[in-house]
């Protein structure tokens, strides 16, 4: 309670002490602050998700053809393709209130637009309810407490997304907040890099551990690590 109260002054003075401020730079990409939560411009102006970026520009090449399910406000999306070079990329998205601000980031960012697609990842295809968070981060199928609303979004299968695309993705890039344990460890079969952020606190340590042995059962080791984000290779056979 005690720190919520904190973290809850601590965002208002900083919303107030940037008022003027409509945009910010995060490793290259320019990212809008227009409409966003008090708690959410204070994580942009600190960096966001440098350290999930970082990992990622590890292991990820020009050459790689990538897939990121829950890619959010963009900001993963335009440090790869802007600072990597990587032309082969579809951003996947459930909050259907987040593409006009994705947009503005690539143009602000002077990123050309990828594929986009707004649908939840999900173990089959079909509609799932999705919770929207007001801090968009926090945004998921699973119920939060900071819900503003609940939504219904269709969900789609790896596979089919796969089916569906111009190219075929070596890589994926997934964080969607606590969901990734409902999809089948089969599907990762498909690529050849897995950047997996898990989220045991919202889907639980058992079903984490499971989708951790599932993944590494289907070919894969783990080769870095960071925060509750980690980096899967193929093994050669």
């Amino acid at each position: 309670m005690i720190t919520d109260i904190v973290r809850n002054v601590r965002d208002y003075a900083f919303a107030a002490a940037t008022a003027g401020k409509r945009s910010v730079t995060v490793k290259g990409a320019t990212l809008s602050l227009e409409g966003v939560s008090k708690r959410m411009r204070y994580v942009m102006f600190r960096g966001y998700e440098t350290r999930d970026a970082e990992l990622a520009e590890r292991f990820i090449t020009k050459t790689d053809k990538v897939l990121e399910a829950g890619s959010s406000i963009g900001f993963m999306a335009i440090t790869i393709i802007k600072n990597i070079g990587v032309s082969h990329y579809c951003m996947v998205e459930a909050n259907p209130h987040l593409g006009k601000i994705v947009r503005e980031n690539f143009r602000l960012s002077n990123v050309p637009f990828p594929i986009w697609k707004n649908v939840a990842v999900g173990a089959s295809d079909d509609v799932i309810s999705f919770g929207i968070s007001k801090n968009f981060w926090s945004s998921s199928t699973l119920a939060r407490d900071n819900e503003a609303e609940r939504v219904t979004v269709p969900m789609v299968s790896i596979p089919t997304l796969l089916s569906d695309l111009p190219f075929s993705p070596n890589v994926l890039i997934m964080d969607i907040e606590g969901a990734e344990t409902s999809i089948p460890a089969a599907d990762f079969r498909h690529f050849d890099k897995l950047i997996i952020e898990f989220h045991p606190k919202l889907s639980g340590a058992v079903p984490t551990d499971e989708l951790r042995r599932g993944i590494i059962d289907q070919g894969f080791k783990e080769a870095a690590s960071a925060g509750g984000t980690s980096v899967f290779l193929k093994r050669a056979v």
